[in-house]
């Protein structure tokens, strides 16, 4: 799942407008539109704010944003799945190391 699919359902089950969720972060209405509707991607410096306004976890805030960089970075890359193979790899050997 995208972060701003995510954020909508947060959004919708605690009956919250956009217009709510802007002021919280102080974003303009149609930016929060356009990360829900997944044109744009939320600046990290927000989702602090957007966890504890939403009431859930940063970590799964963070996940999904992280995952969505991830995509827009590999999206229309042919080797991305063998990068990110090897990234995964090289993290789990630098970890290793600590």
């Amino acid at each position: 799942m995208a972060l701003g699919k995510r954020i909508k359902e947060l959004r919708e089950s605690k009956g919250l407008f956009l217009r709510e969720v802007g002021a919280a972060l102080q974003l303009d209405n149609a930016f929060i539109s356009k990360v829900e509707n997944e044109e744009r991607l939320l600046p990290r410096k927000h989702l602090e704010r957007l966890a504890e306004f939403l009431n859930v976890q940063l970590d799964e805030l963070l996940i999904l944003w992280l995952s969505d960089k991830m995509t827009e970075l590999l999206r229309d890359e042919p080797l991305a799945e063998q990068a990110l193979k090897m990234t995964q790899k090289r993290m789990r050997e630098g970890n290793s190391k600590n």
